[in-house]
């Protein structure tokens, strides 16, 4: 029977909370502030920390641009706010696939995720739901741009975002995506330093080759019959002789 104190159509509890859209005179506020022209990672940083933070809030941030070589992810530009070193220094070594579900699924669906630690979504693995949890990162959003033709891309995480509207979350990284993207993209044009591999031994140059097959510390390890301690204390001289501090420095270098 229609219209009977039971019916809940056009009551209160029938109707659906809507998220808010993004507040399009704060993201034209944002947009200019973007740098322009060649950017360095430092100034992707400071617009991500000081004017995206406030259009969409969060705890840490992690945005890499990187291509697919011999299956795996070379990272070209790696920008993390929030982040402990050796978890950064991780991603900079090899980007595991396999072990990153959320990746994985981003990748065959291109739209923006949201990973709730309270309720995961199924494509989530064991390694990211863990690594949540020991870094107390909250909810994660997660969203970025490929680009085909160049088997290259620009992915991007938040951490900490709000839980409760997980609608307008991915309307702001819709937003938010294509503007890192072309910032990555003009890091590009930087200038690389030039560097003198003539300052390396014959060894520490042999392990600078393996590393741009973007083989991780461990099967360098293996390959050479060393330990990954002693592969990670090579690394550290051979940045400092080449007068850089990280292996993306590096690549980005030498590619």
């Amino acid at each position: 029977m229609r219209g009977g104190k039971d019916d809940k159509v056009g009551s209160a509890d029938s109707v659906q909370a809507v998220s808010p859209a993004p507040d399009l005179q704060a993201w034209v506020e944002v947009l200019g502030a973007v740098p322009g022209g060649t950017v360095t990672e430092r100034q992707i940083l400071t617009w991500v920390e000081v004017q995206l933070r406030r259009f969409l809030p969060f705890n840490r941030f992690l945005g890499a641009y990187g291509r697919l070589i011999g299956g795996r992810i070379r990272m070209r530009t790696l920008v993390t706010s929030g982040y402990p070193d050796d978890f950064v220094a991780g991603l900079e070594e090899s980007f595991d696939l396999g072990a990153r579900g959320c990746f994985a699924w981003w990748v065959q669906n291109r739209t923006a995720f949201i990973l709730d630690p309270a309720d995961p979504p199924p494509f989530a693995t064991a390694r990211e739901l863990d690594e949540i949890k020991q870094l107390s990162l909250g909810v994660v959003a997660g969203h970025g741009v490929i680009d085909p033709f160049a088997s290259a891309g620009t992915y991007l995480s938040f951490a900490g975002v709000a839980a409760d509207q997980p609608q307008h979350v991915r309307m702001c990284l819709n937003l938010i995506a294509p503007v890192l993207h072309a910032l990555f993209l003009a890091t590009e044009q930087v200038a690389a330093p030039r560097l003198d591999l003539g300052k390396l031994t014959e060894r520490q140059r042999e392990l600078v080759d393996l590393a741009l097959m973007g083989l991780p510390d461990k099967t360098i390890a293996s390959r050479l019959g060393i330990s990954e301690h002693t592969v990670g204390n090579h690394f550290r001289v051979i940045y400092e002789r080449l007068g850089i501090k990280k292996r993306s420095q590096l690549i980005a270098a030498l590619k």
